[in-house]
């Protein structure tokens, strides 16, 4: 913040300078495109018009307390204008860099402060804050490096199979649905389908909990109110108007009672469900 802070102050001297600077340049060039238009049109040219022409008289008359207050006020009116405009492009440029700040992942850090002064005497008072020096180095924070980005996309990525790593592990679902069943006689997929479902059953409920969104029984009639929540509720069939809507529940839905996940493993891999398993002999 510091680094934005010096930069303002010395863009804004320069600014004002340059500002100033126009400033007096335009001003000069008026006085001189002035002289040039009265040298070339003398006054006795204009007093003869004006005896020749009642309504020149009028313009004349009209034209010199305008010309009187441009005399008077040319130079701050130019000069103030110049300067509301220095201070927009201040403002712009100061805006501008920030977001590039924001832009390239630069946090400021905020200066730390030192600890209250005591005085001497029974009282005790309190002396404003100092910021403490800090270091060039330390005002930003440096952007994610790209070894950084790949390894928070590997973990995304395991967050995503981790509950099917963890049915793999428990129950074996993978290599259920893996496995070839045309060999198998329908007795034997029953027995087999049993324990599978039992064992991920077990793990869903201890880490999961699910609870049914509507605990009415499927092929009921059920309202929903107008702020019904859209993420609970599928509706289909006959949908039209606003809520509410009265319909028949085919799905009773499901939601997590809680969410108790094991430990992520360590493995950097993120396309690895379940590692192989090899005893040594």
């Amino acid at each position: 913040m510091d680094v934005i802070k010096s930069f303002s102050r010395r863009s804004l001297i320069w600014i004002f300078f340059f500002m100033l600077l126009f400033s007096v340049l335009c001003n000069l060039a008026i006085f001189q495109l002035w002289q040039i238009v009265v040298d070339a049109v003398s006054p006795e040219i204009l007093r003869e018009a004006a005896r020749n022409s009642a309504e020149f008289k009028a313009g004349l008359e009209a034209l010199v307390p305008l010309m009187s207050f441009l005399k008077t006020y040319l130079i701050p009116i130019t000069a103030g204008v110049f300067l509301f405009f220095g201070l927009i492009l201040w403002l712009m440029l100061r805006r501008s860099l920030v977001r590039l700040f924001k832009r390239q992942g630069l946090v400021p850090i905020k200066a730390r402060t030192v600890a209250e002064d005591r005085v001497k005497g029974s009282e005790a008072r309190k002396k404003p804050a100092k910021e403490a020096l800090v270091k060039p180095e330390e005002i930003f924070e440096a952007a994610p490096s790209q070894e950084e980005k790949m390894v928070r996309a590997r973990m995304d990525q395991r967050y995503y199979l981790h509950l099917l790593s963890v049915l793999q592990r428990e129950g074996r679902l993978v290599d259920f649905f893996e496995e070839d069943l045309s060999r198998y006689e329908d007795a034997q997929i029953g027995a087999a389908v049993r324990s599978i479902q039992d064992t991920c059953k077990q793990m869903i409920n201890k880490t999961l909990s699910p609870k049914p969104v509507f605990e009415k029984a499927e092929g009921d009639t059920i309202t929903l109110p107008m702020d019904f929540d859209a993420a609970e509720v599928k509706l289909t069939g006959n949908v039209s108007g606003d809520p509410p809507f009265t319909g028949i529940l085919r799905h009773r839905g499901w939601r997590a009672g809680k969410l108790e996940l094991p430990t992520l493993s360590s493995t950097q891999d993120p396309r690895i469900i379940a590692p192989a398993e090899v005893e040594i002999v």
